[in-house]
């Protein structure tokens, strides 16, 4: 079987959420499967993993197009960032940003155009789709196609992501999910929330996320005491891990943190890259009273999860919505105590293991907040829960899972 998977997501240099999906998929793919070949599509070359041996092969287009979106994006950020001072700066920045959109626009028909080409002349059997973009629209064959499914955050919370985003999804998305023979939800609240709400007839299956091991584990003191020296904690510390955006609740969280009696002995350390969340949001922080207290990281590398991980008094998550909340997983599995919200698809992923809550709930957090910080027992049972309860998931039963979805598609089609 020819297995052909876009992987867009690792041509990025910084990777989160959908790229850890894919990289992790891939990397337990190549050591479970020793019968199928693997054809992996990206646009811009991938950068976190090797794709070497007879089995796999790396497909990515060289053209003018692409050449011309990538020059034109690095110099928009260039002005944008300031690095490089031009006249007009205003002016410049709205004509390289528009030239930039269009350029992506453009760019993404001629892939999927590309993508379409070289998959009927490789012959694949199956083709995975890991974003709900990159599906071959320009011709009609026998290949299957399956496409994973991350939440839908686009029907149920459309106030809560960009507009150019929403848009696109909601372009885009839905004709995908139909064109499907198989969809794979991270969770089976994904699963019913793509089935009363978007009532197609597409085969969906559920398959859950896991927490690489070596990464997220309970790491030595040393490793956290450099960490938190390099980030400057200098206090115990309430740990939450998201990008920041209107979805992830931090507002609440904050307003919690604030109302706790005990606030001034814990910093709040937000860790993430900033996703799309108004100025408004930095605007709060300042006028919370207690911005020295509350520690925005920005990017964390992998290597660092763990011991921040490990070191946290409490880890602290009330999103609003999750399509599975892999980062309630990997605190876990690195033996730090959760609290987080009982919706969406967080309970399949906590289980018995953490104290859950309403995430508008800003009182109800404070207070559970403060009763877990105050109770050393109680957060040494919840980190023994965590570990045990984190145990359940891996990548490799999560790839077995796949691998015998897409095996069924194809075996149904002979």
């Amino acid at each position: 079987m020819i297995i052909a998977v876009e992987a867009n997501a690792l041509s990025q240099e910084r990777i989160t959420g959908v790229g850890n999906v894919i990289l992790h998929y891939l990397n337990a793919l190549k050591k479970i499967d020793r019968d199928n070949f693997y054809l992996v599509y990206s646009m811009d070359g991938l950068k976190h993993i090797d794709i070497t041996g007879e089995r796999w092969r790396e497909i990515c287009f060289d053209y003018g197009l692409k050449r011309a979106r990538i020059t034109t994006r690095r110099r928009w950020l260039a002005v944008k960032s300031g690095e490089v001072q031009v006249p007009f700066t205003r002016a410049v920045m709205l004509l390289l940003r528009a030239a930039k959109i269009a350029l992506e626009i453009l760019d993404e028909i001629v892939f999927t155009w590309k993508l379409a080409s070289s998959l009927k002349h490789e012959k694949a059997d199956i083709y995975l789709a890991t974003s709900t973009y990159y599906y071959p629209h320009f011709f009609r064959s026998s290949i299957k196609q399956a496409g994973i499914l991350y939440d839908l955050v686009w029907k149920l919370f459309p106030g809560t992501m960009e507009f150019g985003t929403k848009v696109r999804m909601v372009l885009f998305t839905l004709r995908n999910m139909k064109k499907a023979d198989l969809l794979v939800a991270i969770s089976e609240n994904t699963k019913t929330d793509a089935r009363n709400l978007l009532r197609i007839p597409t085969r969906i299956e559920a398959i859950p996320l896991a927490a690489d091991p070596n990464i997220f584990y309970r790491a030595k003191p040393r490793s956290v005491a450099a960490v938190r020296k390099k980030y400057g904690i200098s206090k115990k510390y309430i740990l939450s891990v998201c990008t920041l955006e209107p979805r992830k609740n931090l507002k609440s969280l904050i307003a919690a943190y604030c109302a706790m009696p005990s606030r001034h002995e814990y910093q709040l350390v937000l860790v993430g890259m900033t996703g799309w969340i108004g100025s408004d949001f930095f605007r709060d922080l300042e006028k919370s009273g207690v911005m020295e207290n509350i520690l925005v990281t920005g990017y964390v590398a992998a290597d660092e999860l763990a011991p921040i991980y490990t070191g946290a008094a409490l880890f602290a998550f009330p999103s609003l919505y999750e399509g599975f909340g892999l980062p309630v997983l990997e605190a876990m599995q690195c033996g730090c105590p959760v609290i987080t919200s009982n919706s969406s698809s967080i309970p399949e992923v906590a289980g018995d293991a953490a104290l859950m809550l309403d995430p508008d709930d800003v009182a109800g957090l404070s207070a559970s907040m403060e009763r877990i910080l105050g109770d050393a027992s109680l957060r040494h049972a919840m980190s023994s829960k965590g570990l045990r309860r984190a145990a359940l998931f891996s990548w490799e039963k999560s790839a077995r899972s796949l691998l015998d979805s897409l095996s069924s598609l194809v075996d149904a089609g002979q």
